[in-house]
């Protein structure tokens, strides 16, 4: 457990009591993905929703639908971007603890963890930084600027609590999201409850080693014929094997689902988190090579609370309204870091920092089905659809605290900053003869204090007649304000920065096989960013460096073998560099590729084998005077045994890095080594 003074109350494991409703048992319901503003989604295998395809037609039948990348959810066909959807169902039955060791296994997505789970996570999405990638629930954004990472976001405090499904949409999406989205996007969704529907509940329960622990309980009614709830609350615990260090994290969900007679469908929710982690602070050179062997605590309160209601106006006219308020508070006191270099390069002195941030987000969209015409045998031959619609956002941060450099006096290292911005967007999508849809995004960002924005993008995705084959391809440009810890912090910050800016495009293409038992996708990607904020390691200052460029390849596919056996494999080669400089961008593999096998030779038996393979990455710390140092590639095996012997009972054996491997993906941050770990579902 974390030795720390901010422990977690305990009336949050009350709450795991509180959410196990009474009801019956009913039948299996058919899954419904929830859409932030769409009150259906077909449910489908991850491959499916990515696919977006039926084996005879490219375009019949598309019906699942993708709410993020775009104004308003549309079918997954239609969506010019490489997308990935990691399916809910398979989350909680999968080896993953937390949404950042879920998400390693997407293509394109490099999740670097310092150490055990009480280091921080970071996410590099298409070789591009971490506060390049906008991360949201259900809608809401998580990023925060007033933090050191420029705005990144630490996902190991995303647990995988009532999620429905994880959309992964990749490439430039500042059309869609303004600021930040500069490699993607990442929207988790969560469940709800239907109305009419008897009360479903459902408690997992985990334990092994590293004093390592989760419970998750959640459950589903319908409260009337249109209303329906959906609770959810978790616990989870981690000891670091490695040094002192470790995590708790405490959660809580509530969703409202109802469907207003002649208004609309109407949801609302709310996420509560808290969490206390421990751990050595960052570039320290952790257990290996920290000087200061004190730890640093980190205390996170997050409250995010949505409302959103979709209007049929005509059969061609639908309005959305969405609003959004996202609070976060991480209090931080920190021994600071020392080098081991002399003489010293840079340190850092001890710390103790409050941050504080605010954002409120309101949003109109209008689905317009401007105009059709049939072909004359049944079909469509012509659609054009026009999404528009504004966006409105206020975000305050501020962060108080000081340096603490002994044996001289306190210096502040408190600044407040806010932002007002509004957007107005806007996409034109047009369809000839069902098998070529054509796409133009734009969106004016006037922004207080900056600079008006102008992001642009195009699309294309084309499906042979007959075939079940689609061609995809986009073009876009993005861009980041500097955070506001890069312009307010009086140490490092400076309000001379500018902003980010990228251009990219991809091409690529998806399909089924074999009878639909085999789906996949390949692309082909393109990346540069402008202006990238990064730290001057000689003045201590953060400035505006030279071009980051990235490329790579992308594939991933299903085979469903047979009826008892399914393979989940994909791989990426991604080659990345700053333009004009010898050193070379840190954490991101050239390589990296993973493959997944479920088996169930039995009913009630299902067997699953995940192996995750990584090249060498550079890395580089303070401890050792930013040198960069090539730390090795590795793989790791996980295994899991699920046993059924009742429809309202499993029991589950599962065995991380089965091989008792110990990579190193920070400078002297080793990875816990073999995790044996056992459980059991209740479902009522």
């Amino acid at each position: 457990m974390i030795r720390s003074s901010h422990r977690l109350p305990l009336r949050f494991a009350v709450l795991l009591v509180l959410c196990i409703a009474p009801g019956t048992n009913a039948e299996e319901l058919p899954s419904e993905a929830v859409a932030e503003e769409t009150p259906e989604i077909v449910e489908a295998t991850p491959l499916d929703v990515a696919t977006g395809m039926e084996e005879a037609d490219a375009f019949e039948d598309a019906e699942e639908m993708v709410v993020s990348g775009t104004p308003a959810p549309r079918p997954a066909a239609m969506i010019p971007n490489s997308t990935t959807i990691l399916e809910g169902e398979a989350l909680e039955a999968s080896l993953s603890l937390s949404l950042d060791d879920a998400l390693r296994y997407v293509p394109g997505l490099q999740v670097t963890r310092q150490g055990g789970r009480g280091g921080r996570s970071e996410l590099y999405l298409r070789g591009l930084d971490p506060n390049h990638v906008v991360v949201l629930v259900d809608g809401v954004r998580l990023n925060d600027p007033t933090n050191s990472r420029g705005g990144s976001f630490d996902p190991t405090t995303l647990a995988l609590l009532d999620i429905e499904r994880v959309e992964i949409v990749r490439g430039p999406l500042s059309t869609v999201y303004g600021s930040d989205a500069l490699a993607g996007a990442i929207n988790v969704i969560t469940k709800k409850g239907r109305g009419g529907a008897p009360p479903e509940t459902t408690v997992r329960v985990r334990g092994g080693r590293f004093e390592s622990g989760s419970a998750v309980a959640q459950t589903r009614v319908g409260l009337s014929a249109s209303t329906g709830l959906s609770l959810g609350a978790s616990l989870d615990t981690f000891e670091d094997p490695n040094s002192d260090g470790g995590y708790d994290g405490a959660s809580m969900k509530a969703k409202l689902s109802t469907e207003i007679p002649a208004v609309g469908d109407f949801e609302v929710f709310t996420r509560i988190h808290r969490s206390s982690s421990r751990g050595f602070p960052d570039s320290s050179g952790g257990e290996d090579l920290s000087i200061l062997r004190e730890m640093e605590d980190r205390n996170t309160r997050e409250i995010l609370v949505g409302a959103t209601l979709v209007r049929p106006m005509f059969e061609w006219a639908t309005i959305s309204y969405r609003v959004g308020h996202a609070t976060r508070r991480e209090e931080t006191t920190s021994p600071g870091v020392q080098s081991l270099v002399f003489p010293p390069t840079a340190w850092i002195p001890a710390t103790r920092i409050s941050d504080e941030y605010e954002r409120t987000d309101l949003a109109t969209t209008v689905d317009l089905d401007l105009w059709e015409k049939a072909d004359g045998k049944g079909g469509l031959a012509y659609e054009t659809r026009l999404m528009t619609g504004v966006e409105a956002i206020w975000e305050d941060g501020k962060s108080e605290g000081a340096f603490y450099p002994n044996p001289f006096p306190p210096i502040p290292t408190t600044f407040h900053d806010h932002r007002r911005t509004v957007g107005v967007f806007g996409t034109l999508e047009q369809t000839i003869f069902r098998h070529l849809t054509l796409s133009g995004s734009l969106r004016f960002d006037t922004i207080q204090g900056e600079n008006d924005r102008l992001s642009p993008s195009v699309g294309i995705v084309v499906g042979a007649d007959g075939s079940p084959i689609l061609l995809y391809g986009n073009w876009g440009k993005g861009f980041k304000l500097p955070s506001f810890y890069a312009l307010g912090n009086p140490i490092v910050g400076s309000s001379n920065l500018r902003k980010e800016r990228s251009r990219g495009w991809e091409i690529g293409v998806r399909g089924r096989a074999l009878d639909g038992r085999l789906r996949g996708q390949v692309s082909y990607f393109d990346l540069e960013v402008d202006d990238l904020i990064d730290l001057d390691q000689a003045t201590v200052t953060l400035v505006n460096r030279s071009r980051l460029v990235s490329r790579g390849i992308e594939i991933e596919a299903t085979f469903d073998a047979t009826d008892w056996l399914s393979v989940r494999a994909g791989g990426t080669w991604n080659d990345t560099d700053f333009e004009g400089s010898p050193d070379a961008p840190r954490s991101r593999p050239r390589l990296r590729g993973f493959a997944e096998i479920i088996g169930r030779p039995t009913d009630a038996l299902t067997l699953t084998m995940r192996l995750l393979g990584i090249s060498s990455i550079k890395s580089a710390s303070l401890v050792t005077g930013f040198q960069q140092t090539t730390l090795s590639g590795y793989e790791r095996l996980d295994v899991r045994a699920a046993w059924t012997p009742y429809d309202a009972l499993e029991l589950f054996v599962e065995i991380g890095n089965v091989t008792n491997a110990t990579p190193r993906e920070a400078v002297g941050f080793e990875s816990p080594g073999i995790f044996p770990r056992a459980g059991l579902v209740l479902r009522h």
